[in-house]
């Protein structure tokens, strides 16, 4: 479990969100971070892929060959 501070101005945008989607919280602050560490781990696959010589690959392509899924596919399907 993790327990976090926020500032008062980003709770009160995620009160707002939260109405507005009709999701809890809980529920944005996970979806955000599954994507926050999603972005991540593709910025580092890329980074990787950039060091080699040759010619360019695309991100499903990286993807692919270095093993890598999609967190949020992981994600809903357990």
């Amino acid at each position: 479990m993790l327990e976090i501070k926020l500032a008062t101005e980003l709770e009160s945008a995620l009160e707002r969100e939260a109405r507005r989607s009709r999701k809890s919280k809980t529920t944005l602050v996970r979806e955000a971070v599954a994507q926050f560490l999603q972005e991540a781990d593709d910025y580092q696959a890329v980074l990787a892929f950039r060091k080699r010589r040759g010619r360019t690959h695309t991100l499903a392509e990286v993807k692919r060959r270095r093993g890598r899924l999609d967190l949020r596919r992981r994600q809903r399907s357990n």
